[in-house]
């Protein structure tokens, strides 16, 4: 049994990412066996996260305040490799709200340096595919280079970048009325940020794809398919993101986009003011609004929401709040290029509050879910198979 002290040091070595794989073991036994112990790791996760995001906010401009996010970007992308020694930040700081609420004992669990295999050991990998760039031309680059590198388009330098950042410059002499566009393909398991030629920069999230103009002429138009995270230079030409033959309209602002194939299209405004349109239906949002446009419907929902929950994401976190766990299973699948299979419907709205990290293996997200509620995962190929214990 741990003691307090032993428990808060293991909490320390959570959030500054020395854990052993002992040390996660342990951190593990201890959340599974107090319900104090739960509450506290729970509220250390979410001061951290309170620091993380103050860190950001407070920063004197908007600028730094961005590069902070990039950096973010890139330490998570770099920490992959370190396998065990971060292992449990992906644990839950999970208060579970299941309607059929049952914390198991140890069974399955298997003690420090046992031999049992655990989902952490059947997931073990992150996903390795590379952000892939699309010129005008077709012609296709793997971003896989840490260092900088130039990027030409029609013999023509329009960008630098990196594996996880693409600057364009402000100004690229083009033909009139021809417009070359580029498009980023974000895999699995990845975040890219990117800043266009006007100034505005993007955060795409995983498995997303965004077309954009080399130098936009005129009207700022670009094409969503996916999640990602907006923040629109003004310069008095409205910017239009287009998807799923939808369209949201700003002049200058910081909002979330998120309108992934066959799921609800979700906008959520943090600044400024947008405009929602699909089909004959429009909306306008002030700071802190969210609407919803039903895949296959054109009616727009509108409500409150803490923003803060749907762009934790940029950091390398996927907060949620009473969510069923299907919405937080949809967001492994995209994460981990994984599918996911129930064998009883029940299993969907089981609902949880908690957080996850995306630079994890899914095998520890997966354990910690697995241990606290009466639900089991089996992976099948590609396929993680859901259902409820003692089926």
């Amino acid at each position: 049994m741990l003691s307090e002290s032993e428990f808060i040091d293991l909490c320390y070595k959570y959030r500054t990412g020395e854990l052993t794989r002992d040390e996660y073991r342990k951190l593990q036994a201890g959340l599974e066996v107090s319900e104090e112990n739960r509450k506290l790791f729970s509220d250390y996760v979410k001061l951290y996260k309170t620091e993380l995001r103050l860190e950001a906010s407070h920063t004197a401009s908007a600028s730094e305040a961005w590069k902070i996010i990039e950096r973010r970007c890139r330490r998570y992308q770099l920490r992959r490799r370190a396998y065990w020694g971060v292992a449990a930040a992906c644990l839950l700081a999970v208060v579970m709200t299941a309607t059929f609420y049952f914390y198991p004992g140890a069974d399955g669990i298997p003690a420090p340096g046992g031999k049992t295999e655990t989902l952490a050991d059947i997931f073990p990998d992150l996903p390795q595919n590379k952000v892939v760039l699309t010129l005008s031309s077709g012609r296709q680059l793997l971003l896989d280079k840490d260092s900088l590198q130039a990027i030409a388009d029609e013999d023509r330098i329009v960008a630098s970048g990196t594996n996880n950042s693409l600057d364009y410059q402000a100004s690229v002499s083009q033909p009139t009325g021809a417009v070359a566009y580029n498009k980023i393909s974000v895999p699995a398991g990845s975040v890219f940020s990117l800043t266009l030629s006007d100034g505005s920069k993007i955060v795409l999230n995983s498995s997303t794809t965004f077309r954009y103009p080399v130098s936009f002429q005129g009207e700022r138009i670009v094409e969503l398919d996916g999640e990602a995270y907006f923040h629109v230079a003004h310069s008095g030409v409205p910017f239009i993101v287009k998807t799923k033959g939808k369209e949201v309209c700003v002049l200058g602002t910081q909002f979330n986009l998120s309108a992934y194939e066959d799921k609800n299209m979700v906008t959520t405004l943090v600044t400024g003011k947008v405009e929602v349109k699909s089909g004959t239906q429009r909306k306008q949002l002030i700071p802190g609004q969210q609407a919803t446009v039903c895949s296959g419907d054109d009616a727009i929902a509108v409500k409150e929401v803490d923003t803060d929950i749907y762009t934790s994401w940029m950091t390398g976190e996927y907060d949620f709040r009473s969510t069923p766990l299907h919405t937080i299973l949809s967001q492994f699948e995209l994460w981990y290029d994984v599918k996911v299979e129930y064998k009883d419907v029940r299993i969907r709205n089981i609902r949880f509050d908690g957080t996850v990290f995306r630079n994890r293996p899914l095998g520890f997200s997966l354990e910690i879910i697995q241990a606290v509620s009466d639900v089991e995962f089996v992976k099948n190929d590609r396929t993680v198979v859901v259902s409820l214990k003692d089926e």
